[in-house]
């Protein structure tokens, strides 16, 4: 990573930072409402600033960061290294490589949906050549909301995908 982020990375880091947040408040089958309710009652946060804050459209401060992931019990260091891995990956290996031949096969229910969508990438690719389709984070991202697993489930999947298929 360089030295400076670009306004790009903050931007990515600041989508997934508020990523992280929702899965944590997720993973305790929370609602926002919930999450609002663990906080301090005097504080005035109102449940669509926690949006916005999910959503990555607004920065937090540090204070509020802080406040958050004490409701949730969740370490902020913990929570800032795993959007800080994703957002600032080096290159070559922020992404997934897919074998889209093995993806359209697959019996992994976390996965059925893409089913489709691989074989039909897969077949217009050259003939003779192994269908690999290169995903990186915005995609990786974008692919586990739709499914509505985690970014970790997702990964985890397409890495066991890619062993069985290698």
């Amino acid at each position: 990573m360089d030295l400076l982020p670009t306004s790009d990375q903050l931007g990515d880091f600041a989508r997934l930072l508020g990523d992280e947040l929702r899965t944590v408040r997720k993973n305790r089958c929370w609602t926002r409402k919930q999450l609002r309710a663990q906080m301090n009652p005097d504080d005035e946060l109102s449940l669509k600033t926690l949006a916005t804050y999910e959503l990555g459209t607004r920065r937090m401060t540090v204070e509020r960061l802080l406040e958050v992931c004490a409701a949730l019990d969740e370490p902020p260091d913990e929570l800032l290294r795993r959007a800080k891995e994703r957002a600032f990956v080096d290159p070559g290996h922020g992404h997934i490589d897919v074998n889209l031949e093995a993806l359209a096969r697959t019996e992994n229910p976390q996965l059925a949906q893409f089913r489709r969508w691989a074989a039909v990438r897969a077949s217009q690719g050259p003939q003779g050549s192994q269908a690999i389709e290169r995903l990186d984070s915005r995609a990786l991202v974008a692919l586990a909301n739709l499914a509505s697993i985690s970014l970790q489930q997702l990964v985890g999947a397409l890495r066991e995908l890619r062993s069985a298929a290698g």
